[in-house]
């Protein structure tokens, strides 16, 4: 939304009719945005086990790379799988917790998840404002 190329924030730009009916990402799919003078190339790959090797072939040739995590869920198999190729790869990751307002929402469980699951050391540079219903945004 922040950089022109979706006219609503929310808007969902899966082409498949599959990935639409199920709100899942099947195939990898790029798009180009531009921000503060720089071109970022966009790669959103799948997140279920069942499409591993769409997030490979992406990991090949990304310069970074965004982990999303369900707050609700922490650190997942899928997770795992995907740090794995990441450190083959050698992709610098960020983490984000998704969904802090759902039911059960745990940011700090995510980052526990982190240490324990990943072996990675995980520095917070943002902190959710409050979780679930009163969930108010992050700094």
């Amino acid at each position: 939304f922040y950089t022109g190329k979706s006219h609503k924030i929310g808007e969902v730009h899966e082409w498949m009719t599959q990935e639409q009916e199920r709100g899942i990402t099947i195939t990898s799919a790029a798009t180009t945005a531009f921000w503060n003078g720089k071109r970022l190339n966009i790669i959103d790959t799948p997140g279920r086990v069942d499409f591993t090797i769409e997030v490979e072939r992406s990991l090949r040739v990304l310069d970074g790379a965004v982990c999303v995590l369900d707050s609700n869920q922490g650190v997942e198999p899928q997770t795992e799988t995907v740090w794995r190729q990441g450190d083959k790869y050698k992709v610098p990751r960020i983490v984000f917790a998704n969904k802090m307002d759902k039911t059960g929402a745990d940011f700090f469980k995510c980052l526990q998840d982190i240490v324990d699951r990943l072996g990675a050391e995980p520095v917070a540079i943002q902190l959710p404002i409050g979780s679930e219903n009163n969930f108010k945004g992050v700094i």
